[in-house]
């Protein structure tokens, strides 16, 4: 199957398009010794992790206390990056679940489920940390990027084949729709593969909050480990948008040792 210079014109564009939003700091490269030794980790640490019995008031205060603590190193941070949101809204919610998350103009969402399966102030910090990285480095205008890119490699692909195709009747219909099924699997494992990178970069300048606010980063890091015992929690899919727990674990591990090597310093952009 012969493309014309015009298709391969744009699908090299659409290419180059798509290879400028993913994480906005080099990362960290992981070795295969790194990811055995956290799956192994995971694997001895015990079962699905149980919540604790939090009261409301102390749920409050550890999360008051987390963000006082961090909020000085953040807004620091956020001014030296020049790139983000650096205003932020944190907002506690009442769902159990362990999770939390960024949304649009700067919001953070804390379930109370992080607070009643912390198992210190530190480990409630680094995940408001986490959801301020996203912020810092504008994670959410990027992600619009990367879904307005990954429609406009569709379309051409598309549009492509409908022109290099014969006239075949139904078999003509036939590949149209095998070659668009095959473009929304592709274009969703790059939109995967980008969020899985800001996941990481999320999580290193969470560390790196942590770091600059003189919090215990090992103590921190036990939240990471309860999230890869939860149900689900080690196992990785190409579609995935967050990495797999083990995967997290190595990458907290590394960023972490980076950090320290450097005294907390921010690194050159990509």
């Amino acid at each position: 199957m012969w493309l014309s210079r015009p298709i391969l014109l744009m699908l090299a564009g659409a290419c180059l398009v798509c290879g400028c939003s993913g994480a906005i700091h080099p990362l960290p490269a992981l070795t295969s010794s790194q990811l055995n030794l956290a799956h192994a980790e995971v694997r001895s640490s015990g079962g699905p992790p149980q919540p604790q019995n939090v009261s409301d008031e102390e749920a409050t205060r550890v999360l008051r206390a987390a963000i006082d603590r961090i909020r000085p190193a953040a807004d620091q941070l956020c001014r030296e990056m020049v790139v983000g949101i650096c205003r932020w809204t944190v907002h506690a919610s009442d769902d159990r679940s362990l999770n939390a998350f960024a949304g649009p103009d700067g919001s953070i969402v804390i379930n109370r489920g992080v607070v009643d399966y912390a198992a210190n102030e530190e480990e409630v910090a680094v995940v408001i940390a986490h959801e301020i990285g996203h912020h810092a480095a504008d994670h959410h205008a990027r992600r619009q990027h990367n879904q307005m890119v990954g429609s406009l490699i569709g379309n051409i692909v598309v549009t492509a084949v409908s022109l290099v195709v014969p006239p075949l009747g139904m078999a003509t219909g036939l590949i149209q729709s095998a070659a668009e099924s095959g473009v929304n699997l592709a274009t969703g494992a790059v939109a995967a593969s980008y969020s899985k990178e800001q996941e990481r970069e999320a999580d290193w300048l969470a560390a790196l909050i942590l770091y600059r606010s003189g919090m215990d980063l090992d103590k921190a890091r036990g939240f990471l480990l309860t999230m890869a015992r939860a149900p689900g929690g080690t196992g990785t899919s190409l579609f995935m948008t967050h990495l797999s727990g083990p995967e997290r674990l190595a990458a907290w591990d590394e960023a972490v040792r980076q950090i320290r090597a450097s005294n907390g310093r921010l690194p050159r952009r990509q």
